[in-house]
């Protein structure tokens, strides 16, 4: 049953990811040296793609006594979503930097086994990196939010 059900979720990605490529591939490509706005989501779909064809082999390659225990019950999930859900109404508001950083210490809190220094830690440490090589390397306006930069 679990098997069969990671093999339909991947068929159910590689779909997905086939509908971004396709999409992706509609506009303007651009290079590597000046890209266009189909650039970035045609490597997001090919990567969802390509983890998509994993996961389908490893559902049917291994037995599906081991396989995670991810039932929709589970209050992580709930506050996963919860959270998403949060950072897309925070996003302009709140700016990017704030937005991430709070959004990525709750999930790793929440789904990972770690103190909330250590997830605030490396929340900031990640969102400040991201901000960083999306504003300042690529030159991709994000929302400040409540900061003033």
């Amino acid at each position: 049953m679990e098997k069969a059900r990671a093999g339909s979720v991947a068929v159910v990605f590689l779909l997905l990811a086939a509908f971004i490529c396709f999409e992706a591939l509609q506009v303007p490509f651009g290079g590597l040296r000046m890209p266009g706005a189909g650039f970035f989501p045609l490597l997001l779909g090919v990567t969802l793609g390509i983890f998509s064809l994993m996961l389908l082999g490893t559902s049917l390659l291994t037995p599906g006594a081991g396989s995670p225990d991810v039932r929709p019950e589970r209050p992580e999930v709930f506050y996963l979503v919860g959270s998403i859900f949060a950072a897309v109404v925070l996003f302009e508001l709140a700016g990017f930097l704030l937005t991430m950083a709070l959004f990525t210490a709750v999930v790793m809190k929440v789904l990972g086994s770690m103190s909330w220094v250590t997830a605030v830690v490396l929340a900031v440490v990640g969102s400040v990196t991201a901000y960083v090589v999306f504003s300042r390397v690529l030159l991709i306006a994000l929302p400040s939010g409540i900061l003033p930069f």
